[in-house]
């Protein structure tokens, strides 16, 4: 594979261009996305792709266009919305954003700038931060949630994000893993979730997977809360890039009308019914032909974890059950909202 210099994309502000956000009940309006910062455009890389004409037997492509519908209807039963509202007066954004469940015990795979709403949401009356996991068609509150990870070399470099009008960023290392707790509703907790598990492939250029979120870019506050909906759609890749040299850690896909607010933390899945992308940051100013949506890779999530757990994705969450990892974590969650905290106040 051949690798040519290059610069990362406009990837814009990550909150106004991936999750609603609104502070004191009013929504604050779109604004352009401001530009990555330059100290790190510059270490990055594009995927030089070359223009290939591929003659695909006719039953194969129904195949695969029949394994990526299936993908899609796993993926709508496994996504959902997170709720986060922000006492008024502390300065802290209240936030919508996406969530996907990957796990049938009930561990839910979002971005870092979601998740660390949780840090501030103790489940108490006095906590700054109420957050809760909604669910459907329009999306409905059906879970409560906690933290069992988020990447302390993410937030390190982003703790400000929740006070700021336009934060911004590339996506690197945004992620977080919550663990449903428990039912925020009458109904029962049910035995196994829906859920779609994080692949270990990157799509081609051109290849065509699944996204699903809740986007709500075009909707207002009261909406939002209660005519809130999945957005799934179908688009191919139109570019790759890389944080580093000759990794694929972001996978970027311009005029698709999943580029909205809201839709951070949702998920892009390939024909094999795996998650092969995270969406992290967008553009979402203009036209929609302009929108360009950024992920990152599956394979970024995995190097990202390893590096800072020492231990394998996969692994470390399958040999734990929800109360274990809950424990686990709790020790550096504390570390992290230190850290939140004197950021914010």
């Amino acid at each position: 594979m051949e690798f040519l210099k290059g610069s990362l994309p406009v990837v814009g502000a990550l909150f106004l261009a991936g999750v609603v956000m609104w502070l004191a009940g009013s929504f604050n309006s779109a604004q352009e996305p401001t530009p990555a910062s330059p100290s790190l455009a510059t270490s990055t890389v594009s995927v030089a792709t070359a223009s290939v004409s591929v003659v695909v037997p006719e039953n194969l492509a129904v195949i695969s266009a029949r394994h990526l519908a299936q993908a899609g209807a796993n993926l709508l039963a496994s996504v959902v919305n997170i709720f986060c509202t922000a006492k008024s007066g502390n300065g802290v954004h209240g936030a919508s954003g996406t969530g996907v469940i990957i796990d049938s015990r009930g561990l839910i795979l979002t971005v870092a700038h979601v998740g660390e709403y949780f840090l501030l949401a103790d489940g108490t009356r006095s906590a700054p931060v109420t957050c809760v996991i909604r669910k459907g068609s329009p999306a409905t509150d059906a879970y409560d949630a906690k933290l069992v990870y988020l990447s302390p070399s993410w937030l390190s470099a982003n703790a400000n994000t929740l006070i700021e009008t336009a934060p911004k960023g590339t996506g690197e290392n945004d992620f977080a893993v919550l663990a449903i707790t428990g039912s925020h509703t009458d109904t029962p907790l049910p035995t196994s979730f829906p859920s779609i598990s994080l692949g270990t492939d990157v799509p081609k250029v051109g290849e065509r997977v699944v996204i699903g979120a809740y986007a709500a870019q075009y909707l207002g506050s009261t909406d939002v809360k209660t005519s809130l909906y999945p957005t799934l759609v179908f688009d191919p890749i139109t570019n790759r890039y890389t944080f580093s040299t000759t990794t694929i850690d972001l996978i970027s896909i311009k005029g698709t009308a999943a580029a909205q607010e809201g839709s951070s933390g949702g998920a892009l899945v390939d024909e094999h019914n795996q998650i092969v992308g995270l969406i992290a940051t967008s553009k979402v100013a203009g036209a929609l032909s302009d929108h360009v949506l950024n992920a990152i890779s599956s394979r970024h999530i995995r190097t990202s974890f390893m590096n800072d757990m020492r231990q394998g994705f996969d692994s470390y969450f399958a040999s734990r059950d929800i109360p274990t990892l809950i424990d686990a974590f709790s020790a550096e969650a504390s570390t992290l909202r230190a850290i939140l905290s004197h950021a914010l106040y």
